[in-house]
């Protein structure tokens, strides 16, 4: 299984370029809103190079993911900037794909897209693009915590558990290993949806970056989808907490949980037991905080059960 490093996120010759939707319809609606840029070169490079960019859909809300599609012939090595964040490209079925993630702290409006890569006889072929993401509207939430659940949020245990997560999302597999859409990991109703601004004891807190489930104390907790998890222990604000890590760049956490039934290092398949729903951590009563994080973006699972951006 091949293994990459994910990079950290960053405080916060004439050759013809093909641009797709892979829905034409909403493609035709926003083709303002998506450009292609030319390299300049000679004439003779012009026939024996092309790079094309496909984006499932012109525009997305935060929250969503896009996969980007890169596709040319004898295309050796490519590089995809959006917002001036690097995103990673990974080969699936013979292209290069990259997914790009957003969430509550990406700006709505327009997001450019640049490509650049050299084919195998070392010629440079570039492309661009732009992609529009719109407000997701969230609102906020008022939570109420004892004294006690309130000196979790104290600096040394938020970094802490900043550290511990970062370390469980540094590497990820270069292989797609998820298979279908994701599967809600536990039975029970959502008590709390994805953006809101949380807002503790009056305190302004952070957004929700995921959603909870209202469930039994016990309940069994199961694994979204296919997946190695790389982090399965006790964290302050988390509690009990399995990370999982999808290959390329995707990962999904469940977090509070009573027991743990998984170690590190271990392989998941789609519907595996994890754990068992608790109220560990920073938490007001039994309930499953289900997360997912793409690249560097912490967007919403619950698009992921739907329709995966590669099905």
């Amino acid at each position: 299984m091949g293994v990459v490093r994910r990079r950290r996120a960053a405080d916060r010759s004439t050759l013809p370029v093909g641009i797709a939707w892979r829905n034409p319809a909403r493609g035709l609606r926003w083709l303002a809103a998506l450009v292609a840029c030319l390299c300049f070169g000679s004439p003779a490079a012009a026939a024996a190079g092309r790079v094309a960019l496909a984006l499932e859909g012109p525009e997305i809300t935060q929250g969503e993911t896009v996969a980007v599609t890169v596709s040319g012939p004898g295309i050796a090595s490519a590089r995809l900037v959006a917002g001036g964040r690097e995103i990673p490209l990974y080969r699936v079925s013979g292209r290069l794909v990259g997914l790009l993630g957003t969430d509550p702290l990406t700006r709505p409006g327009s997001v450019h897209l640049v490509l650049t890569a050299v084919d195998e006889a070392g010629r440079r072929l570039t492309a661009a693009a732009r992609l529009r993401v719109r407000d997701g509207r969230f609102g906020a939430r008022n939570v109420t915590l004892s004294p006690d659940t309130m000196r979790l949020l104290s600096p040394q245990k938020v970094a802490e558990e900043r550290r511990r997560f970062a370390e469980a999302v540094r590497r990820t597999s270069a292989r797609r290993l998820w298979q279908g859409p994701f599967l809600h990991p536990v039975a029970g109703a959502l008590s709390s949806g994805y953006g809101v601004r949380s807002i503790y004891s009056g305190r302004p807190g952070g957004y929700h970056l995921g959603v909870d489930y209202a469930a039994d104390d016990g309940t069994p907790v199961r694994a979204a989808n296919r997946g190695r998890v790389t982090l399965a222990d006790r964290l302050p604000l988390s509690g009990n907490i399995v990370v999982i890590d999808h290959g390329m760049g995707v990962f999904t956490s469940y977090h509070h949980m009573s027991s743990l039934a998984v170690r590190e290092g271990q392989e998941v398949a789609r519907g595996d037991l994890l754990g068992h729903v608790g109220s560990t951590g920073l938490s007001t009563g039994p309930h499953l905080h289900w997360a997912m994080l793409v690249g560097q973006a912490r967007v919403n699972p619950l698009h992921w059960t739907r329709r995966p951006p590669l099905p």
